[in-house]
């Protein structure tokens, strides 16, 4: 059996009016590559499997796998990995559109070093505006910086790194996994997302855990996407607060906090009640 260059794995949800732009900019970015496309279905209501059955008459290197419920991300892309056979994995969000030679960077960049495990892309606005997609890693004290909105006056310590252009090759901590080239043995070495985060805070754990073992990630602005920003999560509606408030706490509780006696215990739970207040007071005024 030949193994690809490339495995791009693809979860979404009621995504039938974004997909096939999404699964066609993957395709072009992979001239000159081997590549399949393996895409998990969350248990879509709107024609996603009519589509499919359409693009997989031209292209049959598509694999499709559907559930009955929604799994969210997590689960899925684990799924995924586990059937895949490429040589590098791309995790692609359903709402990311590569440009032409996209892949083709990234995967030049992805073997460069030894040491570099996985790269990521400049993401952009639907406008070809810089996407911020770079985070530190967070901790109680970059979070509390940018909930008070103080990031503006000291964006050296925010968590969303506000003292990045976006426009400069560098190692960073823990991009947007909306699109994301890891090496299979990076893969493997650093093992699945962890499932405790179904929808968020998976990809800043795996970035975490993938440091630790002493992988570097690099931020790569010559390849380029456009990211419709949370697109399938804007329509999970509450449950979107949900997600991001769980992953949240789980993630402080796996790394930072092993007692809820520990006094840093309040500081988590009052950055979570922070995070329902910030998501309903945007739910108010916009």
């Amino acid at each position: 059996m030949d193994v690809p260059d490339i495995s791009i794995l693809i979860p979404t949800w009621n995504g039938a009016s974004i997909l096939e732009r999404c699964i066609l900019s993957a395709i072009s970015a992979c001239r000159n590559i081997s590549w399949e496309i393996l895409i998990f279905d969350n248990g879509s209501t709107d024609n996603t499997n009519e589509l499919l059955k359409k693009i997989k008459k031209r292209y049959p290197q598509i694999k499709d796998f559907s559930n009955t419920q929604n799994l969210l991300f997590a689960k899925p892309i684990n799924q995924l990995a586990d059937m895949a056979i490429g040589k590098s994995l791309l995790i692609l969000n359903n709402d990311v559109f590569l440009k032409q030679d996209c892949l083709k960077l990234m995967l030049r960049a992805l073997y460069s070093q030894e040491k570099i495990g996985a790269v990521a892309p400049q993401l952009m606005n639907p406008d070809e505006t810089i996407q911020p997609s770079c985070r530190r890693l967070p901790t109680f004290f970059n979070m509390v910086i940018d909930g008070l909105g103080l990031d503006r006056y000291f964006p050296q310590f925010s968590w969303k790194m506000r003292d990045f252009d976006h426009k400069k090759e560098s190692y960073v901590e823990q991009p947007m996994m909306s699109a994301l080239l890891i090496k299979r043995s990076c893969w493997e070495n650093v093992g699945p997302l962890d499932e405790r985060f179904p929808l968020y805070f998976n990809d800043v754990d795996w970035c975490r855990r993938a440091l630790k073992k002493g992988w570097l990630i690099l931020f790569f602005p010559k390849a380029k996407a456009l990211h419709l920003e949370a697109w399938s999560g804007k329509r999970l509606g509450f449950k979107q607060l949900k997600y991001s408030v769980s992953g949240l706490y789980n993630y402080f509780m796996k790394h930072d906090i092993k007692s809820y006696w520990s006094p840093k215990y309040p500081l988590l739970l009052g950055l979570c009640a922070g995070l329902c207040s910030i998501w309903l007071l945007r739910k108010i005024f916009h």
